[in-house]
């Protein structure tokens, strides 16, 4: 304990390890939140776009290969 006659030593201040600069927190935050929403937009944009070749009925070829490779075909009637 330091008497009155003494002055006090001081301690070196270490920084702040937690110290952050909070507006650019807030911006890479809402900057990246903005690219993933319209990152999710376009997939689903393009998802509905896309199934036009899906839309066709199966050639009659690749129904055969289908049903010839489910393990119900192996088994005789």
């Amino acid at each position: 304990m330091a008497t009155p006659t003494q002055a006090p030593t001081k301690v070196p201040q270490e920084p702040d390890p937690f110290h952050y600069d909070y507006d650019t927190v807030q911006t890479v935050g809402m900057t990246l939140a903005t690219i993933l929403f319209l990152l999710g937009i376009l997939i689903i944009i393009t998802q509905h776009a896309s199934p036009v070749s899906r839309s066709f009925p199966p050639q009659p070829q690749e129904v055969a290969v289908c049903k010839a490779s489910l393990p119900s075909a192996a088994v005789p009637a």
